[in-house]
């Protein structure tokens, strides 16, 4: 006997107090505060990262996102979700057809309860962080019959992770939401409790495991000091210093009366001239005689490591988010030429983000959805994007190919059976037999060719031997 398919686990409506449902926790008011990072602070937040300790690393992430290698790479992480489709399917039951309708309309392609900005933002704290928190805001309709939520991202600045209770904690405003055991600034986010959804690949410590932001951070801080070392640089590479040189015997230098040094009238005229050349104002300018002006330009090509270390932190930053550097093209050393194989790759890290966000909202917003409103969550729809699996794809294609090539062979196998006979060939039941295995064809019944009256004439006298004379009578010797 074939193995049973575990049964998935049933959600029930007593799970879902209406009390504590309609009690949602909100956010407390956050200040808003510039950043300023060097080195130590940066590794403290990378630190602060793997100790599931919020606040910095999300400062850190934001104003990572400030740097042209990091935007990119993470935009181009995102921006696969947010040009798939959605789809429901519905679930089992006698009323999976009616339930997923309703659910359509609240989390479909064009659904209220969660949009696509909220998905956007969650995908964004699944890709720095490896994990991202969402809640539920429940309503009851008017008439009763329904309790609607809409899903909201919560700011994961505001968690913690408690390694003594295995637990993760956030701030919340006060006197909003259940109070927590740490007294009414903390809550415990409990995933899939009707209010709290958490998303996460792994499921211990997931922070640790797929978050960018534990790679990118140093890339980050490389990509930044160099671009500055580069830009200091070349305030000196592009501006020449103009230093001159007074005749033998001309004073640099008079002294006064009372023992003060001062420059010299000859000096400050050079001065004035020296300044004038520097400048653009004035290009030109007459020199004393036996002066010498000379143009101080950097020769130094430090700026070549800047540059190298420019382009290893751009690669090390798209590989951080999407696994390859393919999207830089083959000017920046990476591989250029088969860019399915890029895509591929690419495409596992964001089916990952999709696996996560799929999960996490059939578990933690459509089954309570479901067991609220229609009392277990048995007959619960799935919410799907619509996404192609590369696999599926390249085996649908081969499958066209193999049927473009048989329309071909057995075209070809027709038009040659056809060609034989018309040329006056024989064509024997073997040999369309082994033609048609060689083109790969299914074998071909012949069929009877009917007998036809063959004139054969006979040597000297123009007879026939058989048929008719012309006339319509028989032919005779």
């Amino acid at each position: 006997m074939g193995k049973k398919k575990r049964a998935a686990k049933i959600r029930k409506s007593d799970e879902f107090p209406s009390a504590r449902l309609h009690r949602p926790p909100r956010p407390p008011v956050l200040p808003s505060t510039a950043y300023s990072w060097d080195l130590p602070s940066i590794m403290n937040a990378r630190d602060a990262q793997q100790r599931g300790h919020f606040r910095t690393p999300v400062q850190l992430a934001t104003s990572m996102r400030t740097d042209d290698a990091i935007f990119t790479a993470r935009r181009n992480r995102l921006a696969p979700l947010r040009c798939l489709g959605v789809q429901i399917k519905p679930g089992r039951g006698a009323r999976a057809g009616s339930i997923a309708g309703e659910a359509e309309a609240l989390f479909g392609q064009e659904g209220i309860a969660i949009s696509r900005e909220t998905i956007a933002s969650i995908n964004g704290d699944l890709a720095d962080h490896g994990v991202a928190i969402g809640y539920n805001d429940w309503a009851p309709r008017v008439d009763g019959s329904r309790v609607d939520l809409v899903h909201k991202v919560w700011p994961l600045e505001l968690v913690n992770w408690d390694s003594a209770r295995r637990q993760l904690y956030t701030q919340v405003e006060s006197g909003s939401g259940t109070p927590g055991p740490y007294g009414e600034a903390l809550h415990p986010i409990t995933h899939g409790d009707g209010t709290w959804i958490v998303y996460q690949s792994h499921e211990l410590h997931p922070w640790r495991q797929d978050a960018a932001i534990l790679a990118a951070a140093l890339v980050w801080a490389r990509h930044a000091f160099a671009a500055r070392d580069w830009s200091r640089g070349s305030a000196s590479h592009g501006n020449a210093k103009v230093v001159g040189a007074l005749p033998e015997g001309v004073p640099l230098q008079d002294s006064d009366d009372e023992g003060n040094t001062t420059i010299s009238d000859e000096a400050a005229a050079f001065l004035e001239l020296l300044e004038d050349l520097a400048g653009l104002d004035m290009p030109v300018g007459i020199k004393p005689a036996g002066s010498e002006v000379d143009y101080l330009m950097n020769t130094s090509r430090a700026w070549e490591v800047w540059e190298r270390l420019m382009q290893n932190a751009e690669k090390a930053a798209a590989r951080a988010y999407l696994g390859t550097d393919g999207t830089l093209g083959s000017m920046g050393g990476a591989p250029g030429v088969d860019i399915e194989q890029l895509f591929g790759v690419a495409t596992t890290i964001v089916q990952g983000d999709i696996s996560a966000i799929t999960k996490g909202i059939r578990t933690g917003i459509l089954e309570p959805w479901c067991a609220v409103n229609f009392g277990d969550s048995a007959a619960c729809p799935k919410r799907k994007y619509r996404i192609v699996d590369p696999d599926e794809k390249r085996a649908e294609e081969d499958e066209q190919r193999k049927r473009d090539e048989l329309v071909k062979n057995e075209a070809a196998y027709t038009e040659a059976i056809k060609a034989r006979r018309e040329a006056g060939f024989e064509v024997t039941q073997e040999w369309a037999d082994n033609l048609a295995d060689r083109l790969g064809v299914e074998r071909a019944q012949l069929a009877v060719q009917p007998a036809s009256s063959a004139t054969v004439a006979t040597p000297g006298n123009g007879a026939a031997a058989h048929g008719s004379n012309g006339q319509g009578l028989p032919a005779t010797n």
